[in-house]
């Protein structure tokens, strides 16, 4: 069997763009963690409403970006499409402005799968510095 790309896990997500928020997958192990990364662009248009002038990620983007992450962690190593929704969102807490083009690291952690339930534990950095945490559950349809 061939060894497939990361990026490759990506298009069993249902968002599609201008609503997909991972760029990357760069490590991934079914079913318990996976790593990804994103980059909004200046002018990206997240910015044009959010803050005029003041182009910040707005933090509901990270919680989506962490779902649609962790969603590849459960796709499983047999490929199948996932249809997941956000459950809950705890414990979220932001520590740091995200800008334009800074480099956005995503990190979720499978902490239980029960049934169709799976708790997350997310976290988001920029150049390693600690922008984002907290605790989600996705619900597999």
């Amino acid at each position: 069997m061939a060894v497939l790309p990361l990026d490759h896990w990506i298009q069993f997500l249902p968002q599609k763009p201008p609503f997909l928020f991972v760029d990357h997958v760069l490590e991934l192990e079914p079913l318990r963690r996976v790593r990804g990364s994103l980059l909004f662009p200046r002018g990206h248009r997240i910015f044009e409403s959010h803050l005029p002038g003041e182009p910040l990620v707005p933090g509901v983007i990270l919680i989506e970006a962490l779902a649609q992450l962790s969603g590849i962690a459960l796709v499983g190593a047999e490929g199948k499409p996932l249809r997941g929704y956000l459950g809950e969102v705890t414990r979220m807490r932001f520590h740091r402005l995200i800008l334009p083009e800074e480099e956005i690291t995503l990190h979720a952690e499978v902490l239980q799968a029960f049934g169709p339930f799976a708790k997350f534990r997310g976290r988001v950095t920029v150049v390693g510095e600690l922008a984002a945490e907290g605790e989600l559950v996705l619900v597999r349809k």
